[in-house]
């Protein structure tokens, strides 16, 4: 079993009880895009953030990121105990500093790389299908989530490193949540049968 097997098979668990957008297979495409971005970090450990990230977000969805932050400075699993103190350091800002409405400065690349990874790049249908997936096929609520973190003057801020690397791409999806319509989230939605009855 490769090593990211181990850690996914490991942190499952956590995840099982999420909402539909933030099961184990979130976890797999962070870590997927992670594993692209990273140039400069043992992957190892950017493997250990994609999937540690969000392992609290059943238990705690509004403190998940800084109960994760803890839990990897406290180091009390067998991946977490191997590691040294600047590692876990690198892995915990890592994970406290992976969401869209993060303010402030990252503490390293390291962090940049989650954050992004967890926003993804920037597909709107995918964001529509993840977005109905968390507001259980409410078409309307998917609509405001998306405008609200994703149009112009969203809350969702997506890291430096991301913004240099795909700033046509983020552009074009601004524009494209600028102009999102109900009809197009009811579309979508229901092209993937997840529609709310």
């Amino acid at each position: 079993m490769s090593f990211r097997d181990e850690v996914r098979e490991f942190y499952k668990p956590f995840y099982d009880d999420g909402d539909e957008a933030h099961k184990i297979d979130h976890a797999d495409s962070v870590c997927d895009l992670a594993l692209r971005l990273n140039e400069d970090y043992d992957e190892r450990l950017v493997i250990l953030a994609s999937y540690i990230h969000d392992i609290f977000n059943a238990t705690d969805r509004k403190n998940h990121h800084k109960l994760a932050y803890e839990y990897v400075l406290r180091a009390e699993d067998k991946f977490l105990q191997s590691l040294s103190q600047d590692e876990l350091k690198l892995i915990a800002h890592g994970v406290l500093e992976h969401r869209g409405s993060f303010k402030g400065e990252f503490y390293s690349l390291f962090s940049e790389i989650i954050s992004g990874a967890d926003r993804g790049l920037s597909n709107l249908e995918e964001v529509i299908i993840r977005s109905c997936k968390y507001n259980n096929g409410d078409a309307k609520e998917v609509l405001a989530h998306i405008k609200d973190k994703y149009a112009t003057g969203g809350y969702g801020n997506y890291p430096p490193l991301i913004q240099k690397k795909f700033a046509k791409e983020l552009s074009e999806f601004k524009r494209q949540c600028d102009e999102l319509t109900l009809d197009y989230v009811i579309k979508v939605c229901q092209e993937a049968k997840l529609l709310k009855k």
